[in-house]
């Protein structure tokens, strides 16, 4: 989770082919669930593509600690 918040962080979108191939993570929502939890304000962009559809995720804002 650390690396996709911190990929994020950097102003980068991602999404779940791309969170598995880079990072070995398989269910990105999940991870994107839980940053939600801590507060980080985080945008779904869908995206439709021939038949398919998949999320891409950016960070749209992060909480102060």
């Amino acid at each position: 989770m650390l690396r996709i918040l911190k990929h994020l962080l950097r102003g980068k979108t991602i999404n779940g082919k791309q969170a598995l191939r880079d990072f070995g993570v398989y269910r990105l929502s999940a991870v994107i669930h839980n940053l939600r939890k801590k507060g980080f304000q985080i945008e779904t962009k869908i995206i439709q593509r021939t038949g398919d559809s998949y999320g891409v995720y950016k960070l749209i804002n992060a909480p102060q600690f």
